[in-house]
């Protein structure tokens, strides 16, 4: 020792262990004076020369609770020398603890007399070389896990392959069937890709003519219509252009009719945004356009039709007036007429009764002669009048000729169809050409009874209108009356409108003029109209249900939707959407979707810029996006996470005109995988541990089991069974969980004392604590139960009460019935207390309370476990604490039935 000293106070070999690269200590005796430390030596500690002559644990306190101390204390006692490779110190730097990892020798110096007298220290700083290894470990971690994503990816690219192979394969099945004509053009040559058999059939060839040809080389006539402009049109702005019955000038119909198309031109893009293609829905609307012509030009001859009739009515009232004008004066200058007849009657009786006097006797002979002469002035007066009656009637009878002449000029030059029947038999009396081609037959027909002629007639409407106006004299008129006429040996219905007007003759109805016009085209037009109406009625309908079923299915799916217009204004959504965000719906309507009243989040918690919102991502690229993540922090309420969905929605022109966005809150999901990332650090860390103070004290058995004293080598195993025993409770309580989850935990009741259950729970921790642990009330209860799963709780308070109340003397276990036949089972500790707004969390999954600021080892589960434990047997459990006062952790157990 002497010597030693000596050489400790040689200045050269100071220097030259304070020179050396090495680093260097020397300790002597039991309490490890440092004797000598080199420069590098101090450099490792952080400390200076004032070292020197201290015991090692007072010169380096911040290494207390690390294994130096104790090696060198071992391998003073021992003899032996101890090596450390990559071993971590924590040493104070500046005031701050500082890990650093080191390879360093502990050798034993001994004497001539083979007595130890001082340990030799020698240590590298290998931190870097640790660090070094650290990040090859990391990386190749790394690499695993890129390589396990990677394969899970391509597994998900195969299901999502698979998916597209059967969604190809339904929407090519959708486009072979589409009632409309689709085909694919490729590129600006337009080149057809593909067709369906609906194309096909309206371009009218088969499909090896067609396909990988240019459009434009197998329709050349197309080049100078309106589709080749509108096809360049599309690929140059990327917009859909619709085109509505156009017409197909390099085509007929089988009827040499023109032919109508409609046309829709949708751009596809590419990756970049540019159009890399044409898809053509093509719908011939021939029919409907030639039916809505043909209706129009209906609907013009019709009321051509009606103007003509009108002016005919107008006219033939007009020549009704006129006729009953002179019926009226010939019915005048008949009644004259009668009269002249009666003086002229009267005049030949008095002539006759003057002869006769006149021949009785001759007196007075110039007396009747002049008498006669008398006579004969009047009569040549009443000669005269009546000549001048004659002339009247001559004229009036001329004038009538003359009326009745153009009456029958009337009929045979109406544009319109006229009949004039007379008499009960209703003789056919006038009749022109239109209704003769009308009834299908000649003039022949002329002074026939018309229901002889046209038996078929007999029984009909036009027929029954016609003799009602000959017996009331009533004019009549019907519209659209349907008439069944045979002609050419078949029956044939055809429409009418008619006009009945009566035909009078000295005051009397005579006869009927019937005037008919054929709208049988207009009817069938109007019918086509009122079918084209129906349907139309009938696709609102369907379409108002399909609406009203759309409604009722936003009412009631569990997802939030929310309707945009362009600007972002919120303009619908359904109530779950209403519910997640907590607004109603005139709130939300108020709103935009990146409103600032709602703070949008990253999922690390950071602001969610505008640009980055789904919806302002969807709005910009005009694409659909998927299942995006946001948070959303209310000013009122606790943060949410929802999933969004985002498409948008176009206009008739392609203008993007809003979006639809679908949401739902997953919240609960995210919490759930943040709370899974935290239990596998939480398990990372707690099951290292024990495994890593495990690993060491095998070591330490492994490497010096034979030169270890037997204290050390008891101590030695005593530790490595306490990490065992907190390995095997982590995995329980992890398998425990696993099985709870699962279904899987079962009861195995049997009947036994509480005095048992608290022996046995006794034993099992009165080795681990000095804590006092007392049991107090009813003992001797006994209960029917999973002794084990129970026991199981107890322990599980019991510890908790040890570990959380370091500083509580005394643990009291209480037992007591309770009111409700129950027994009621405590753990009261004298601690900290508990922060009321812990208390409800404290049963949950994964949570893990703290002291004084200080995290405590475990996973969480212990807890979470107990409460699953007394659900299973029917009973309750909780927790009653104050800050200051201490915590009580109970449960419950039915009593009765057991």
């Amino acid at each position: 020792m002497n010597n030693l000293l000596s050489a400790m106070g040689n200045p050269a070999l100071l220097d030259i262990l304070n020179q050396s690269t090495q680093a260097t200590a020397i300790y002597i005796g039991p309490d490890l004076i440092i004797q000598l430390a080199s420069k590098e030596m101090l450099n490792f500690w952080g400390k200076d020369g004032s070292v020197i002559d201290k015991k090692f644990e007072d010169a380096l306190p911040e290494l207390k609770g690390q294994p130096f101390t104790a090696l060198l204390k071992e391998v003073w006692n021992t003899g032996k020398k101890y090596m450390g490779k990559d071993v971590e110190a924590r040493l104070e730097m500046n005031g701050e603890l500082i890990s650093s990892y080191f390879d360093f020798v502990y050798k034993p110096v001994f004497d001539s007399g083979g007595k130890i007298f001082c340990i030799l220290h020698t240590a590298s700083d290998v931190t870097e070389r640790v660090n070094a290894w650290k990040l090859v470990r990391e990386k190749e971690e790394r690499e695993r896990q890129i390589n396990e994503e990677l394969a899970a990816a391509n597994e998900q690219l195969t299901k999502i392959h698979r998916q597209l192979l059967y969604t190809e394969n339904r929407l090519q099945q959708l486009v072979s069937s589409s009632p409309i004509g689709l085909t694919l053009l490729k590129r600006k040559d337009m080149i057809i890709e593909t067709a369906n058999p609906e194309m096909l059939k309206i371009w009218g060839h088969l499909q090896e003519e067609v396909i990988g040809r240019p459009m434009l080389e197998v329709f050349p006539l197309l080049k100078d219509q309106i589709f080749s402009d509108q096809l360049e049109q599309v690929f140059s702005s990327a917009e859909k252009i619709s085109l509505v019955e156009v017409l197909d000038s390099s085509r007929q119909d089988e009827l040499n009719r023109p032919k109508y198309l409609s046309i829709d031109f949708i751009p596809l893009l590419d990756t970049q945004g540019n159009v890399d293609a044409i898809m053509a829905t093509v719908q011939d609307t021939s029919e409907q356009v030639l039916a809505k012509l043909a209706l129009e030009q209906s609907e013009e001859k019709l009321q051509r039709y009606n103007r003509k009739l009108a002016v005919l009515n107008e006219e033939l009232q007009t020549t009704n007036e006129e006729l009953s004008t002179l019926n009226e004066e010939y019915v005048s200058t008949n009644e004259q007429l009668d009269e002249f007849n009666q003086t002229i009657r009267t005049l030949n009786l008095q002539l006759q009764e003057n002869n006769e006097h006149l021949n009785d006797s001759n007196v007075d002979y110039k007396q009747i002669n002049s008498e006669l002469n008398e006579a004969n002035n009047i009569l040549n007066h009443s000669n005269v009048e009546l000549k001048y009656l004659n002339d009247a009637v001559n004229k009036i009878n001329a004038k009538l000729s003359d009326s009745e002449a153009a009456f029958k000029n009337l009929i045979s030059q109406a544009p319109v169809a006229m009949l004039l029947v007379k008499g009960e038999d209703f003789i056919v009396t006038m009749i022109n050409a239109p209704m003769l081609e009308l009834i299908g037959r000649n003039e022949s027909i002329i002074g026939k009874p018309l229901f002889k002629e046209i038996p078929e007639l007999v029984g009909q409407d036009a027929a029954k209108k016609l003799i009602e106006t000959l017996q009331d004299g009533h004019p009549r008129s019907e519209s659209s009356s349907a008439v069944s006429l045979v002609q050419n040996g078949e029956p044939t219905e055809r429409f009418f409108n008619f006009s009945y007007a009566p035909y009078i003759e000295d005051g009397k109805v005579t006869g009927v003029i019937d005037m008919a016009l054929d709208v049988t085209a207009h009817v069938a037009a109007i019918r086509e109209r009122d079918h084209t109406i129906q349907e139309k009625t009938i696709l609102e309908q369907t379409l108002k249900n399909s609406e009203q079923r759309l409604q009722g299915i936003l009412e009631t799916m569990a997802e939030g939707v929310g309707i945009i217009d362009v600007t972002g204004q919120l303009v619908y959504a359904n109530p779950m959407a209403q519910q997640i965000l907590g607004l109603t719906l005139s709130e939300i309507e108020d709103r935009t979707y990146d409103d600032p009243r709602w703070q949008n989040l990253r999922l690390d918690g950071t602001p969610l810029p505008q640009e980055e919102h789904p919806m302002s991502v969807m709005m910009s690229n005009q694409r659909q996006v998927f299942d995006v993540e946001i948070g959303v922090q209310p000013p009122d309420r606790d943060r949410i996470y929802i999933s969004i969905n985002a498409a948008p929605i176009f206009d008739e022109q392609g203008n993007l005109a809003g979006g639809i966005g679908t949401f739902m809150d997953v919240t609960s999901r995210r919490l759930i995988t943040q709370g899974k990332d935290d239990f596998i650090s939480i398990a990372s860390h707690e099951l290292k541990t024990p495994v890593t103070s495990l690993k060491a004290s095998l070591q330490l058995l492994e490497r010096a089991h034979h030169k270890l004293p037997e204290e050390s080598r008891e101590k030695l195993i005593l530790q490595s069974i306490r990490s065992l025993e907190n390995l095997s409770r982590l995995i329980n309580d992890l398998l425990d969980t696993s099985r709870m989850e699962q279904g899987q935990m079962k009861l195995e009741k049997t009947m036994f004392s509480l005095d048992q259950l608290f022996e046995d729970c006794r034993s099992h921790i009165a080795q681990t604590t000095k804590q006092q642990i007392v049991f107090e009330g009813e003992k001797a209860q006994k209960i029917m139960a999973d002794n084990q799963q129970i026991g199981q709780v107890l322990v599980n308070f019991i510890t908790n009460a040890i570990k959380y109340a370091p500083d509580s003397g005394k643990i009291i276990v209480t037992a007591s019935v309770t009111a409700d036949k129950e027994i009621k089972i405590g753990v009261k500790d004298s601690g900290p207390g508990i922060a009321h707004e812990k208390l409800k969390h404290l049963f949950n999954r994964y949570y893990r309370t703290d002291y004084k600021g200080q995290k405590f080892t475990g996973l969480g589960l212990g807890l979470y476990i107990s409460a699953e434990i007394i659900k299973k047997h029917g009973g309750r459990i909780g927790v009653d604490s104050e800050l200051g006062k201490g915590s009580e952790f109970w449960f419950c157990l039915p009593i009765e039935n057991q």
